[in-house]
């Protein structure tokens, strides 16, 4: 017992320290912060790189600044690029935000 004391403390069930809740609910929340509300689709979409390389992928949700789109492989891919998702009415220049995997964040230029 004195070792799990010495791991997890002596705090009974139920406390919360305040300090903690407060730290939590401050970031970005409210006024600070107003998430666009996404369209989830499941629609094809297609990439072209400045080099003329393009391929296909798809369209996961979307909003009227940016799109997420999943593709069959992982593949790095450079900055900017054209998007055409015409099945969710998007097309144009876009700018990578974020790449995890296969997957990719674009924003709209």
């Amino acid at each position: 017992m004195a070792i799990l004391k010495r791991i997890f403390g002596n705090h009974k069930a139920g406390t919360v320290d305040p300090s903690r809740i407060a730290r939590a609910t401050t970031s970005q929340t409210g006024e600070d912060y107003a998430r666009p509300v996404r369209a989830q689709v499941y629609r094809e979409a297609t990439i072209t790189l400045e080099s003329g390389y393009s391929r296909k992928g798809i369209v996961l949700d979307y909003t009227d600044t940016g799109l997420r789109i999943r593709f069959p492989t992982n593949e790095s891919l450079p900055r900017y690029l054209t998007v055409n998702a015409r099945s969710v009415g998007i097309s144009g220049r876009a700018q990578v935000v974020w790449q995890k995997g296969s997957e990719i964040g674009l924003k709209l230029v």
